[in-house]
């Protein structure tokens, strides 16, 4: 008997929400994570910007970031 492997490729895309108002930003990532399955917590992105995002299954799945004043 021959068996034959499959590979799969999963293709992966996080999106990120920019707000201006801090209230705002986690407003919409307190909706967020009462889907089911999902929760939220604080993050820093890379650029040093402020924010929350969104887990499922351990994984980050939406990010909600605060922009720096003047942009």
């Amino acid at each position: 008997m021959t068996l034959f492997g499959k590979t799969y490729l999963y293709l992966a895309a996080v999106v990120t929400y920019y707000y201006k108002n801090p209230e705002e930003a986690l407003k919409r990532a307190k909706a967020a994570g009462k889907q089911p399955g999902c929760w939220y917590g604080g993050i820093t992105l890379r650029s040093g910007k402020k924010g929350w995002a969104i887990y499922k299954d351990g994984k980050v799945v939406e990010m909600y970031a605060v922009m720096k004043s003047g942009l």
